[in-house]
């Protein structure tokens, strides 16, 4: 039997809720490791968008075969959860590397943005890529 609409419907507004708190703590957590300037603001959005892209076409398709789709649904956010979790520690060693290495003084525009773009990556990677496919799992669990 398909879950209900409403149960469903609340769900993602949590996790959707869940979604901007965290993109804002690693957008103001990414400002103290890199500055706030605008390509660290927008290296982090452009992760953000983009690992939900990814997420939901990957995981979407995942999701269509899913014969339990709400389950999976729910260990998507299980997922989200301890990778997320998780990004403080691994921030901590991002912040360490990037120190290390100079940061933009040393690095200049171009080597800082695309080591900024890697060390976010490290860092939003993977709870961004499955909060992507919250919503087609969901979906498919009302379909």
């Amino acid at each position: 039997m398909a879950p209900s609409t409403r149960l469903v419907a609340t769900l993602l507004f949590g996790s959707g809720l869940a979604a901007l708190v965290y993109q804002t703590a690693w957008q103001r957590m990414f400002r103290l490791i890199f500055g706030a300037s605008t390509g660290a603001s927008a290296a982090v959005l452009a992760l953000f968008l983009g690992g939900l892209g990814l997420g939901g076409f990957l995981l979407g398709r995942r999701a269509e075969r899913s014969p339990k789709p709400l389950l999976f649904y729910g260990n998507l956010e299980v997922g989200v959860a301890i990778s997320a979790a998780l990004t403080p520690l691994i921030a901590d060693l991002c912040a360490t590397f990037y120190f290390s290495l100079g940061g933009s003084r040393v690095l200049g525009l171009g080597g800082a943005s695309v080591v900024r773009v890697l060390l976010a990556a490290a860092v939003m990677g993977v709870p961004v890529f499955l909060m992507g496919g919250t919503l087609p799992a969901a979906a498919r669990a009302v379909e």
